[in-house]
């Protein structure tokens, strides 16, 4: 233990992180004040004790999973901005350090929602866009539903990445559940991108109202590519009208059907279902196509 508490107080960063991964690991819940202490040196001395963020990552990951319930190091990560060193200039190596602070301190027991709130919503307008989708799913894991209208707030200013879009709408369906679902899909109105999130979000989610209107909206979306994001965000779906609807599109078009085929394979193990996946097959009038994908069921 001296051995480990030695190197999380003089390495650098790479060594640090290794440090800090095995008492995570192991449950070392006794490393966690030097952990802590770890933080703040390292990010005290920025890239020349550690570059690319790489030892504060892992300290922050290692507290986190030991449950650390003092605020203060996931705060002072997501406050974190460190310049190094790139062709034409200097470049920020700290958004995935903000971005997994923010969650951190989502989840963390000794923050107050005040606190919280007051820290993350300032990261809503983080120049990176993981940072601001880490904040959104960090908002949302507050479990605090007043905070919804933050979402929403970021879903009408709008984002230049598409996918905090979608994290926000995710949020939004967790923290609101059905009540979310007309919003959601006034955004899946929304041409280009943004509609692709917004029926994705919902198909995804474990609200059956969210579900069904993803299924109804499946025609708005005929492009092979929206198709199979949205297969995938159905087969994430816990709900039983998400399975169904990956089964009725086994009677389908080709890359549909091989597609949803695909994405059911996990739960094919249920013999019920699976039989039911063998009949749906069947029904496809696309002989060649049926014997494709009975081929592939089979392996």
């Amino acid at each position: 233990m001296k051995t480990l508490e030695a190197f999380l107080a003089k390495e650098e960063g790479p060594v640090v992180a290794r440090v800090a991964e095995l008492a995570a690991e192991w449950g070392l819940f006794e490393l966690q004040k030097a952990l802590v202490a770890a933080f703040e040196r390292l990010k005290e001395g920025g890239s020349d004790l550690d570059p690319q963020c790489w030892g504060k990552l892992a300290l922050i990951k290692a507290l986190q999973s030991l449950g650390w319930p003092d605020a203060d190091v996931y705060v002072s990560g997501c406050r974190t901005v460190q310049p190094e060193p790139v062709w034409g200039g200097k470049e920020d190596s700290a958004p995935a350090l903000r971005a997994k602070s923010a969650l951190a301190l989502a989840e963390c027991p000794g923050v107050s929602l005040e606190r919280a709130t007051d820290v993350l919503v300032r990261l809503l307008t983080d120049p990176a866009w993981n940072v601001r989708a880490g904040a959104a799913q960090a908002i949302a894991g507050l479990g605090y539903a007043p905070s919804a209208s933050l979402l929403k707030l970021c879903v009408l200013v709008g984002d230049s990445e598409p996918r905090v879009i979608g994290v926000c709408l995710d949020g939004l369906l967790h923290l609101l559940g059905k009540e979310a679902v007309p919003f959601v899909q006034e955004v899946l109105e929304t041409p280009g991108a943004a509609g692709l999130e917004a029926i994705c979000a919902l198909a995804a989610s474990s609200v059956p109202e969210a579900v069904q209107a993803a299924s109804k909206a499946w025609d708005k979306f005929p492009e092979a590519r929206s198709r199979k994001a949205i297969i995938a965000s159905f087969a994430s779906s816990p709900t039983p009208e998400a399975t169904e609807f990956l089964l009725s599109l086994l009677a389908g078009e080709r890359g549909n059907a091989l597609e949803a085929l695909s994405a059911l394979m996990p739960k094919l193990q249920e013999p019920s279902l699976r039989e039911r996946a063998e009949k749906a097959i069947s029904s496809n009038k696309n002989r060649a196509l049926q014997d494709e994908t009975m081929e592939m069921l089979e392996q």
